[in-house]
């Protein structure tokens, strides 16, 4: 799951901007949160159910990228939201019903706190690109033009406060977004990710 993942985080970056990118984008996503209900151990029925839901969806979808001229610009971003959000419960599911059951923090668990990780910084990646093709002023103040790739390493470098300054937002929405996303990661990091990784060393001595 966590390479689905990072395959799907790789796609953003070098995918040119297009709508054959934002099917792909939504059918990589739906198969990440198939990929999420297997790991969480949900009934094989309840998964192909939901697989064909996805597949139904991206068909659709596909369907209305190629043939609505009048389609919302950020219907397809929006739409890519949702299943990234829905991933996360997923994936919070498979983890307390595996603490339940062996009352122990596993690598396995590890993975699942860097995949919800991972997915914060595309959650808002994608709602960066919603907000900027919504709105009237680009998104960024340095740059109007901006696709995908630009989102995508703007949230990630405010997720990590890694903060290069190369790309700043320029509305009042977008910063109040980025200060948001920076102290979510902050928190993340020292608290929920910490305490995994901690269990994981106290059982493992």
């Amino acid at each position: 799951m966590l390479a689905a993942i990072v395959v799907a985080m790789i796609f953003q970056l070098s995918a040119p901007t297009g709508d054959p990118a934002h099917f792909v984008a939504i059918v990589l996503q739906s198969a990440v949160i198939v990929l999420a209900l297997r790991a969480a151990g949900f009934h094989r029925h309840i998964v192909h159910v939901v697989a064909l839901v996805l597949a139904a969806v991206a068909a659709i979808a596909g369907v209305a990228l190629v043939g609505l001229d009048d389609l919302a610009p950020a219907a397809p971003r929006v739409l890519t939201l949702v299943l990234v959000l829905l991933t996360p419960a997923a994936i919070l599911i498979g983890v307390v019903r595996e603490l339940r059951e062996d009352g122990r923090v596993t690598v396995q668990t590890v993975y699942c706190g860097l995949s919800i990780y991972l997915l914060l910084g595309l959650a808002f990646a994608v709602l960066f690109a919603a907000i900027d093709e919504i709105g009237s002023e680009p998104f960024f103040a340095t740059e109007a033009d901006a696709n995908m790739n630009d989102f995508l390493y703007f949230s990630l470098a405010s997720l990590t406060t890694v903060g290069y300054g190369d790309l700043t937002a320029g509305t009042d929405l977008g910063r109040a977004m980025a200060v948001t996303e920076a102290l979510i990661g902050q928190f993340y990091l020292v608290t929920v990710l910490a305490v995994i990784v901690a269990n994981v060393r106290r059982r493992s001595g």
